[in-house]
């Protein structure tokens, strides 16, 4: 029998023999409570999608080492967000609240969307949402129309992001560099995307590390000036909003997936060090420490009125640094644009080049429209990031039809009872075990959706008064 979807948590359990009668039924009563409960690691998952290598393998992201897959997944938390935080004069009692709400529900909502890959066997959010809203082959339009959207809307946060840290960067360099220099926008592009993806996220790891240390001297100093030469890329790029987006990332299926493909398909147990959750919650941890200090800086003003030009300079050069070299692992996990097949035949890179082109009109655009764009930005990633896992979970849960975890399908549409009566036992065995996670996942969706929903409200508000 093959395991079903279950209404008590977004999780799968790896498969079992076939049922050969109902007088003959295997029912194993030393699993361990957490493989009961089904949220442990995810080891007991590899043989379902050993079986299906072509979902694993289909990933933007190559088969990563746990390392990288830490590194992929703490980089998108050391961006844009912590970058305005030292000059946001947010009370330190309102700033590590902040600081830690979010990070918590930052774990818990990338926990939701591993759970809905694992409950759901999907490898992507396009397919993802497609089997949450438009299940069945009687769905075709709606499919179409929902693969659209969820690639509209990738393809939009993807190159926002780009365009917009390429922005901040340029501001960043423009009072480093002469007047006469060519187009900087252009040129910082151009060097970029020919790094490899690797070895530019190390570096832009090492650039923020470098900046902190900047920061930090210059706050201890003095020298920490709260005009850093760039602008905020949006009205909303302050304060609580700030410190939400610090959080935000959308790459949580595509590295599981990576990670998943990593493990050879006759491995049948894997070590903890390769669990996706406590990778994600390593992840999280480290940008707390290494954005907590920040928080500290925000509060308490140590501004100097000759600020050391050398390290402004250093402030300057290495957050620019950062931030260009996070563009390459952007751009590569932007859906390829609708083309004529006349179009790509004459030229493959054609997709990429009209993306790269986009990005760098972008990034260039008057004051104006960019303060429209980064507004916007901020408002798809909070929502992509807090609301879309927990309203998903939502739907699958309450608004589609759960299917059991031991009983065979047939038996729970038809009801009979008197043959299946120790599976029905088992079944209600189960569910009991997982109410107390279940009504915890539950919680945590709703809370963030509605949580999510008024933030949006009030920042469109907020936006709309600023316009």
């Amino acid at each position: 029998m093959s395991s079903s979807r279950r209404s008590s948590s977004s999780s799968m359990t790896g498969p079992s023999s076939p049922l050969i009668g109902p007088e003959l039924v295997l029912v194993n009563d030393a699993d361990s409570p957490n493989e009961e409960l089904d949220f442990s690691s995810d080891d007991e998952l590899s043989d379902d999608f050993a079986a299906q290598p072509d979902r694993l393998y289909a990933s933007v992201i190559p088969p990563l080492s746990p390392m990288l897959i830490l590194l992929y997944l703490s980089i998108p938390y050391l961006k844009l967000g912590p970058m305005f935080l030292p000059t946001s004069d947010t009370p330190l009692s309102h700033s590590i609240p902040t600081l830690l709400i979010c990070a918590s529900f930052a774990t818990f909502t990338r926990e939701l969307w591993y759970l809905l890959a694992r409950y759901l066997r999907k490898m992507d959010i396009e397919e993802i949402v497609l089997d949450v809203f438009a299940r069945g082959s009687d769905k075709m339009r709606t499919r179409l129309l929902l693969r659209a959207i969820v690639r509209a809307g990738t393809l939009t946060m993807r190159v926002l992001l780009a365009s917009v840290s390429l922005r901040v960067s340029v501001d960043a360099l423009l009072p480093l560099v002469p007047a006469h220099s060519p187009p900087l926008a252009r040129g910082l592009l151009t060097a970029t995307v020919a790094l490899r993806i690797i070895y530019a996220t190390w570096l832009s790891f090492l650039a923020y590390l470098t900046w902190l240390g900047a920061v930090s001297y210059a706050h201890v100093k003095g020298t920490l000036s709260t005009d850093l030469h760039w602008q905020r890329p949006g009205v909303l790029w302050q304060g609580i909003t700030s410190t939400a987006f610090v959080f935000s990332s959308s790459w949580t299926i595509p590295l599981y997936a990576s990670l998943r493909s990593s493990v050879p398909p006759t491995t049948t147990k894997r070590r903890r060090r390769r669990s996706f959750k406590i990778l994600i919650a390593a992840s999280v941890a480290i940008t707390v420490a290494l954005v907590l200090p920040l928080c500290v800086f925000a509060s308490s003003s140590n501004e100097s009125d000759n600020p050391e030009q050398g390290v402004i300079a250093l402030i300057s050069i290495s957050s620019a640094t950062n931030l260009i070299l996070t563009i390459p692992a952007i751009l590569i996990t932007v859906p390829p644009t609708p083309l004529p097949y006349a179009v790509r035949r004459l030229n493959p890179n054609i997709s990429k080049i009209i993306i790269y082109a986009i990005t760098t009109g972008l990034s260039v655009l008057p004051r104006g429209a960019t303060v429209v764009l980064g507004d916007l930005l901020l408002i798809l990633s909070l929502l992509s990031t807090y609301v879309l896992p927990a309203f998903l979970h939502i739907t699958v849960h309450y608004f589609k039809r759960p299917l059991s975890i031991v009983l065979p399908t047939s038996a729970t549409r038809t009801g009979d009872g008197e043959g299946d009566e120790l599976l029905q036992r088992k079944e209600r065995s189960l569910q009991r075990r997982r109410l107390g996670r279940r009504v915890f996942w539950d919680a945590v969706s709703w809370v963030s959706v509605f949580i999510g929903a008024g933030g949006s409200a009030w920042a469109i508000g907020r936006v709309l008064r600023q316009w």
